[in-house]
């Protein structure tokens, strides 16, 4: 009998009438009785929209729309985007700042790890044995009492057969004491004696650190390739200086 208009569209425009008998448009104002067939009809009444529906209906359409839009985003991963290239670009930027963060924390927890004096107290007086040893085979014997260690990093006065330096730096121990040396006093043959003397700082106690006899001994293989002084190292500075009268010239300025 009727066409129901949109809720949102005026009624005189939307609203069209139709007998329901012959079918015949009756327009929005239709009379009791079709002037088709004669036959009476029965208009329904015109309500005016109901407000509280119509935003009730807003409301169902607003949740219909969430529902979509939550279904919409929880849809499996799509197989094509495995064949995108920009999916592999963001992989491999991520793996990148993943592996810096973890190298740099790596790196960061192996500058923090310090060795324990001890250590680099035996360390140390290996390395003043080898030097010694290398001394002893170019000039003959070892560096004398008033040479004392220094003449490993220069060249003591009156020794041409020197081929050193030997060491790049002399450095106390790690307990801020100078090492002890004293060159042989026996036979031939005889080890001069290199102390560190230890946390006390006292020579003859029980903490005192010495090298390795068998460092001494600097063997055959080091010399092949040996090279003097002035063609291996550029400079050799000098941390510490010996008093005056001591045979070794007093350290000048080097090129680090």
């Amino acid at each position: 009998m009727s066409e129901y208009a949109h809720p949102q569209i005026p009624l005189t425009i939307a609203m069209r009438f139709r007998c329901p008998y012959c079918k015949k448009e009756l327009g929005a104002a239709p009379p009791p009785k079709c002037p088709g067939c004669g036959k009476l009809m029965l208009v329904p009444a015109l309500r005016a929209p109901n407000p509280r529906l119509a935003r009730r209906r807003k409301i169902e359409n607003i949740w219909r729309e969430y529902e979509r839009r939550k279904a919409d985003m929880q849809v499996a991963i799509s197989p094509r985007m495995w064949r995108n290239p920009k999916f592999y670009l963001g992989a491999i930027f991520l793996m990148a700042i993943i592996g810096g963060a973890v190298f740099h924390a790596t790196d960061s927890a192996v500058t923090r790890r310090v060795e324990p004096p001890h250590i680099v107290a035996m360390r140390h007086v290996d390395v003043l044995a080898e030097a010694l040893g290398r001394f002893c085979f170019h000039v003959g014997s070892y560096p004398t009492s008033e040479q004392g260690l220094l003449a490993l990093a220069r060249r003591p006065v009156g020794v041409p057969a020197w081929n050193g330096p030997y060491i790049n730096q002399l450095r106390d121990d790690p307990w801020g004491t100078p090492f002890f040396y004293e060159p042989p006093r026996e036979a031939a043959g005889a080890l001069p004696t290199l102390l560190s003397c230890g946390p006390d700082g006292l020579r003859g106690t029980a903490d005192d650190i010495a090298p390795d006899p068998a460092r001494f001994d600097p063997g055959t293989e080091w010399t092949n390739g040996w090279l003097s002084a002035e063609e291996r190292l550029p400079g050799v500075r000098v941390l510490r200086s010996l008093p005056e009268g001591s045979g070794v010239p007093a350290p000048q300025s080097l090129q680090q």
